[in-house]
């Protein structure tokens, strides 16, 4: 802690939340690195943070975020910890609500990763206009362009972005179905410094499918090692029903083709029972699996868990080795 009381060593994903995720033992996480390929164990308060990383300067005056992120986060803390215990997400009223979705708002503009993409935008314009130039001195009129913010800027930049997140992204969150996710203590859900996740398999060619507002879009967040949430395009609720419903007509009318014709008929029916009475859906080990890896392509650099069982980060990076990284923005 400063003299000022303002942390020296900053998170861009709350403590609390990783605590989650440790093994018991003095809130111990298992980490691995996917720079690196390393793995090691060490305190929650010792990874997804950065000396100073929300610190800046304004002119000849040092500024911060950092004591604002902190109220979010003891405001917010009790929330999520509300619906651990009594294991579902109707326990928040409206205002509560709309107070998690500012922390998610935000959250999906604090880390390192969101950083290095902002950092990474005005080089890749650049370059895609130096590729349309015909003359030095079209060069020349494109120059300020090409050249990246220095990490001051960047920081400006981006504690601007979060202080209008809650505005700007707030109610992308507050919009969707939500649902708690539920697995055990052998299969756990992992974590990273990047943890906000977003999936859609609707294929949208040529526009991206990925985004708060797209038709079909999952945002997935993890809370602990054995629950996470899910924030879901309404459309899906929709069609899980309508397909249960459908489901229910045929056991009628022709029962000998629901086992020979449809995928896990009981799973169809286990989700739609789950959705309607609001409990944790139970995710299978393939469905942990499907979690995780987001968590794993998402995460700029560290993947966390309660278990020492990184296998699949290994391997989806021997695959496709451009996961070292996060994911960054690209220019058509």
């Amino acid at each position: 802690m400063s003299g000022n009381g303002i942390a020296k060593v900053q998170h861009y994903v709350p403590q609390f939340l990783l605590r989650k995720f440790g093994n018991g033992k003095k809130d111990q996480l298992h980490v691995f690195d996917k720079q690196t390929g390393r793995t090691f164990v060490t305190n929650a308060r010792n990874v997804a943070s950065e000396s100073r990383f929300y610190d800046f300067q304004l002119g000849e005056v040092n500024a911060t975020i950092e004591p604002s992120l902190s109220k979010l986060e003891a405001n917010t803390k009790p929330l999520f910890e509300r619906m651990l215990e009594l294991d579902s997400v109707d326990v928040l009223n409206p205002t509560e609500k709309m107070e998690v979705c500012a922390f998610f708002a935000v959250q999906f503009t604090r880390t390192r990763n969101f950083r290095e993409r902002w950092r990474a935008l005005p080089e890749m314009l650049g370059e895609k206009l130096k590729s349309m130039t015909r003359s030095l001195e079209d060069l020349e009129s494109i120059s300020e362009y090409i050249t990246a913010s220095d990490e001051n800027e960047v920081k400006i930049q981006s504690a601007r972005m979060m202080a209008t997140a809650p505005r700007d992204f707030g109610a992308h969150f507050a919009n969707k179905t939500w649902h708690l996710l539920s697995t055990t203590r052998k299969v756990p859900f992992f974590i990273s410094d990047n943890p906000l996740t977003l999936q859609n398999m609707n294929d949208m060619k040529p526009y991206g499918n990925l985004g708060l507002a797209v038709q079909g879009i999952e945002i997935y967040f993890p809370l602990s090692s054995t629950r996470a949430l899910a924030m879901w395009c309404p459309s899906h609720q929709e069609n899980i029903l309508r397909t249960d419903e459908q489901l229910r007509l045929l056991r009628v009318a022709a029962p000998h083709l629901v086992e020979s014709q449809i995928k896990d008929p009981g799973g169809i029916d286990a989700l739609a029972r789950a959705l309607e009475s609001h409990k944790p859906i139970p995710y299978s080990a393939e469905n942990v699996l499907n979690f995780n890896s987001l968590q794993v392509a998402n995460a700029e650099r560290y993947v966390f868990s309660s278990l020492d069982d990184f296998a699949l980060p290994r391997k989806m990076i021997a695959a496709h080795p451009s996961l070292r990284t996060g994911p960054r923005m690209k220019v058509g």
